[in-house]
């Protein structure tokens, strides 16, 4: 089991395209919130939802000295004893490094509260870093994050994860994304995606090629979730509320 993929490349790149009065935070800061459908719920190049639409909601809050937390929520499909939803609460802070870069340090609870599967819990911790780094219209990211314990007992997990997104027009952005991930008891994966999102006044439409290097064999129960495949969302960004 992983955890949700946060819907912040579609936060951020909508509110690029907000008036610059509203997409600046006020004193006390603001509130994003988000409401989704994607065809197929992947994180890390593998289906938690069975390769079925999943709909998904995020809420965030920030503040202008770089503090934020954040609730998401998204239907998952584990072919367990009726795991039907993943909860994500977050919390963290970005520091700025220089102008074009941001340093991010980010701490997110995962839980699945209706699960009944017999044995040790789905629910885990982890922690991230990241850097973004904005050069005119190209935006890099890398990161990396830990976690102590993963779901149902699969010991320790590491992951590293390179994004670039160049903006080719206002509205249209190209995204290329790659990771590595290492699991103490789970089989290791390599991870990678193309795809584009485009902005339509308060709506983010996005569409990626989604892969991974794990065999039928290696996949486990599904060998379906792991395989390749064109996934696409829709986004309903709503409207920024200032503190």
């Amino acid at each position: 089991m992983t955890h949700a993929a946060l819907p912040a490349a579609a936060l951020l790149f909508a509110a690029s395209q907000l008036p610059a009065p509203a997409a600046r935070a006020s004193d006390w800061g603001g509130l994003y919130s988000t409401v989704a459908i994607a065809s197929d719920y992947r994180y890390q190049g593998v289906s938690n939802s069975d390769r079925h639409a999943a709909i998904q909601a995020n809420v965030h809050n920030f503040r202008p000295d770089g503090w934020y937390v954040g609730v998401f929520a998204s239907q998952v499909d584990f072919n367990d004893f009726g795991t039907s939803y993943e909860v994500d609460v977050y919390g963290g802070k970005n520091l700025k490094l220089d102008p074009k870069t941001e340093l991010k340090l980010d701490v997110m609870y995962t839980a699945f509260p209706d699960n009944e599967t017999p044995g040790p819990t789905y629910n885990f911790w982890q922690g991230k870093v990241a850097v973004t780094r904005r050069q005119g219209p190209l935006t890099l990211v890398g990161l990396t994050s830990y976690v102590p314990e993963g779901s149902y007992g699969s010991g320790e997990a590491w992951r590293i994860e390179s994004e670039a997104q160049y903006a080719v027009s206002p509205h249209l952005t190209l995204k290329a994304l790659a990771g590595r991930r290492w699991s103490e008891r789970n089989a290791d994966r390599t991870y990678w995606s193309l795809g584009a999102a485009t902005t339509w006044k308060h709506l983010v439409f996005e569409v990626r090629y989604q892969d991974t290097d794990l065999s039928k064999a290696r996949c486990g129960y599904n060998p379906d979730i792991c395989g390749p495949a064109l996934t696409a969302a829709i986004t309903a960004v709503m409207p920024l509320i200032l503190f």
